[in-house]
């Protein structure tokens, strides 16, 4: 079949109006959100696209910081900007089909927590369309405790599988007992914190399904305890099986993290050694670990080798294990006071960035012959090695 060929005002070949209404929406969700609403303008033929979209696709993106002329010039500008999104959100999610949509990905910062609290009616609009994955990717600025600026409808909900709740955001007091996601399966939470309570603590009971957890936290500088922001969950207990903690906190005192995750089959643990590390149980079923483990800028406490070892140890049945150079350095500073336990299952070991590596020395048991063999081994396992780097069997 001859695909017709239309010519646009400035002369050039138009080839892509002709196709279906329904292939042309498909390639509009590829789009942002708000791009993909500015071909309206384009022509007649454009018009009824974008709301075709909604009404078939799965997903939105929505940016506050994706708009057309985002300059902040004025207060006023600024929260006719901020005003038209909200107006735009809603019109969007009005349009789309019931129950078709599947995810909801809101990007929003507004500095006037009170106007943010208008934001609610997007996400519970949303909500009501029985989403399965939900993002809220929200900044605000730390002026003083806010209500609670997320709807009820996100802890209390029958259809919700993925959240992702972000970032430096103090969700206002938490409901505690209130929480109860029956199918929620992953948890993202990005520097997010309730005013009262410890989040984890809050959260993991009411998702009872939960099978993996993500927990990014950015230290805020003079604000931690000005807010009484609960930047760490203290204790993790849960029958999970994927488990992703990531501290950016050199603080001046130390934290305790206890894991009870008698399931958990994944680990990446990323942290200053400043946090005092006790796990309740073996990870036995563990497969595969990260470990970016490094002593504070700020100096040492003394029981970063013991915290490390503990480490070391609750991961011995581990199949594949990645460690960091900083995890390295701590580890061969541990071996001046005490012995590294034997990894008997350990089948594949990945040193990552030591792009600056010259030397390395390797001890070996007399049971080991080809000792050519191990050192390609080795080589292998240090693909961004320096050029120069030497590598000793003994």
């Amino acid at each position: 079949m001859e695909t017709k060929r239309v010519l646009s005002s400035s002369g050039s070949i138009d080839s892509i109006s002709p196709l279906p209404d329904e292939l042309l929406s498909h390639i509009l969700s590829f789009l942002p959100t708000k791009r993909a609403a500015s071909t309206s303008i384009l022509s007649k033929r454009w018009r009824t696209l974008f709301p075709l979209m909604n009404h078939l696709c799965a997903s939105l993106y929505l940016d506050v910081t994706d708009l057309l002329y985002p300059e902040r010039q004025t207060e006023e500008e600024y929260y006719v900007v901020h005003n038209s999104f909200r107006n735009f959100v809603d019109k969007t999610l009005s349009g789309c089909n019931n129950n078709s949509l599947k995810k909801f990905s809101l990007t929003y910062e507004d500095d006037d927590v009170q106007r943010m609290c208008l934001t609610t009616g997007m996400m519970s609009k949303a909500l009501e369309q029985g989403v399965s994955d939900l993002e809220l990717c929200i900044y605000m600025p730390l002026m003083y405790e806010p209500p609670r600026l997320l709807p009820d409808t996100v802890f209390i909900n029958n259809t919700l599988v993925k959240l992702t709740l972000g970032t430096e955001l103090c969700l206002g007091r938490s409901p505690w007992e209130n929480v109860d996601l029956p199918l929620l399966k992953s948890l993202f939470l990005h520097t997010v914190w309730f005013s009262n309570h410890a989040i984890c603590d809050v959260m993991m009971d009411g998702c009872p399904q939960l099978e993996e957890l993500y927990i990014h936290h950015n230290y805020i500088e003079d604000r931690d305890e000005e807010f009484n922001i609960h930047t760490a969950p203290h204790y993790i207990a849960h029958n999970i099986k994927k488990l992703t903690v990531c501290y950016n906190n050199d603080v001046q005192a130390p934290r305790v993290l206890s894991i009870y995750t008698p399931n958990l089959v994944y680990l990446d643990y990323s942290d200053y050694l400043t946090c005092l590390y006790n796990s309740e149980n073996h990870f036995n079923d563990l497969l595969e670990a990260r470990l970016d483990l490094a002593f504070a800028r700020a100096g040492r406490w003394g029981d970063e080798h013991d915290t490390c070892l503990k480490i070391m140890n609750s991961i011995t049945n581990v199949q594949i294990l990645h460690l960091s150079c900083f995890t390295v350095e701590v580890i061969y500073e541990c071996l001046d006071l005490a012995e590294i336990p034997l990894f008997k299952n350990l089948a594949t070991l990945h040193f990552e960035e030591m792009e600056n590596l010259e030397e390395m020395k390797v001890s070996t048991s007399d049971e080991i012959e080809n000792k050519l063999q191990l050192t390609n081994d080795l080589l292998a396992l240090l693909p961004k090695r320096s050029s120069k780097c030497n590598i000793h069997v003994l």
